[in-house]
């Protein structure tokens, strides 16, 4: 029997996982010689419930991408494999992975998954598995409507996008590489290929990879950045002639007091120092995506 917990957001998305359909998925991984300990996270996603992850061998999420986040905080470099159940508004880790975003599908992989190491980004004490993001999209998020975007998805976002833009006035910063100083009014350190929703803006970082793709925007021109969501949505933003794109181990952000986003939740303000966390963290994925990227020296 392999013991496990699982973290779920019963507000997770549109479809909140109901009574009913929360005991048939205990029942379902107790037939596939799951032991589940449930833990539920609060709905606004504030405040994360502690994991006793002593003695377990998997953690199961059920939720999107913000979940995800709150459960690495205490997973990553701990002896344990995650499982994903996606429930979330844009679900990229699950797509990055292959891991089917129904309730079936997912369960199939927690089940019967390969175990694959993928690398986890860092600053200070805190982690993130898809990307953190310093200037706009922090400014986006801190307008974000959260009870609206349960209601109407991703529709929120742009809401809020839209909301920003009106006052939005870009600030620049210095991103200090190991080789180099760029500066940038809005900049993407990642670890996964999509952003969210259909917007591409590292398309050639790879989970496994020990090494972040960093898209920098130089324009401090407000309406340039329509421009930059149209090649992120339809383009190749590498292209664009005022966007730099880097490969990097570390970097170190300093400039004014800006916010900073890691994985869709704002977390802090500049100056902040990012590094690849070596030892990552396993996950489940289906058989056929199987071929395990370690991303430790």
């Amino acid at each position: 029997m392999i013991n496990a917990i699982l973290l779920y957001n019963p507000a997770a998305g549109r479809s909140p996982l109901s009574e009913e359909r929360f005991q048939k998925v205990m029942q379902r991984l107790q037939r596939g010689g799951i032991c589940c300990e449930p833990v539920i996270i609060p709905s606004d996603g504030r405040d994360s419930p502690h994991l006793e992850l002593r003695n377990k061998q998997l953690l199961i999420v059920h939720g999107g991408d913000g979940t995800i986040h709150h459960a690495i905080q205490q997973a990553a470099g701990q002896e344990i494999c995650l499982a994903i159940l996606p429930a979330g508004t844009a679900n990229v880790m699950a797509r990055e992975l292959g891991i089917p975003l129904d309730l079936d599908g997912s369960l199939d992989v927690a089940l019967h998954g390969t175990r694959r190491r993928i690398s986890l980004g860092r600053s200070d004490d805190r982690y993130f598995h898809l990307m953190a993001g310093i200037g706009l999209d922090a400014s986006v998020i801190s307008r974000l409507n959260r009870p609206l975007k349960r209601v109407i998805g991703q529709g929120a976002y742009w809401m809020a996008g839209v909301r920003t833009f009106l006052h939005y006035q870009p600030q620049t910063f210095q991103l200090h590489l190991s080789e180099e100083t760029l500066e940038g009014t809005f900049a993407v350190v990642a670890n996964a290929r999509s952003y969210g929703g259909n917007l591409r803006i590292t398309p050639d970082a790879e989970l496994g990879d020990p090494v972040f793709d960093v898209c920098v925007f130089t324009s401090g021109h407000r309406i340039r950045l329509l421009q930059y969501l149209h090649g992120a949505l339809w383009g190749d933003l590498r292209h664009y002639p005022d966007v730099v794109y880097r490969k990097a181990c570390t970097v170190r952000v300093t400039g004014p007091d800006l916010p900073i986003q890691m994985d869709g939740e704002v977390v802090g303000r500049l100056p902040a120092n990012f590094s690849i966390f070596t030892p990552g963290i396993e996950v489940l994925v289906p058989p056929e995506r199987s071929p395990v990227i370690d991303s430790r020296p």
